[in-house]
């Protein structure tokens, strides 16, 4: 499957990584954007065992693949439940000093994106069933980490994140 040169936000990994520098994410609208991550937490976030990974059979050169589409289809879910004028969180970088990810806002052109980290919540200490509180109860303000910021319409968002799943499943 070729990729069409649209805006899009896209996932990709490192198959080789070892939980270190092996999570990209591409933000391919004017200005672009790279950043790269650790999976090392990843796991953790998703709150997804190891019994998970054997009951599902994923060979060890895979597993890293499943882990980034299951982060892809939380963020999916995330982004489909913000309601216009509404802003959430999308974490992307877990680490040990902060979390970073995407600011996401949905308007009536699409959603404004912008990337933003806390140092208020570690990548050891958050799952995706208490990033909302841990926000709500801290009473966070995220920091913006750069000065862009993109506009990307919902069709062009999911279509990037769709082709990230096809391309982590191949």
């Amino acid at each position: 499957m070729e990729r069409e040169e649209i805006d899009m936000i896209r996932l990709i990994i490192d198959r080789l990584g070892s939980g270190h520098d092996d999570l990209f994410l591409k933000i391919d609208l004017m200005p672009s954007f790279s950043r790269t991550a650790d999976s090392y937490y990843l796991f953790d976030f998703l709150e997804i065992d190891e019994s998970e990974i054997e009951k599902q059979k994923i060979n060890s050169d895979s597993i890293l693949a499943f882990g980034a589409v299951k982060l892809i289809d939380y963020w999916t879910e995330r982004i489909k439940s913000i309601e216009k004028g509404q802003v959430k969180f999308i974490p992307f970088d877990l680490w040990d000093e902060y979390i970073g990810g995407l600011r996401i806002e949905k308007t009536k052109l699409g959603y404004k994106v912008k990337l933003a980290s806390t140092d208020k919540i570690h990548g050891y200490g958050v799952g995706k069933s208490n990033l909302d509180s841990q926000i709500e109860e801290r009473n966070l303000a995220f920091t913006e980490d750069e000065k862009a910021e993109w506009l990307i319409s919902e069709q062009a968002l999911f279509d990037g994140l769709e082709w990230s799943k096809s391309e982590l499943k191949k």
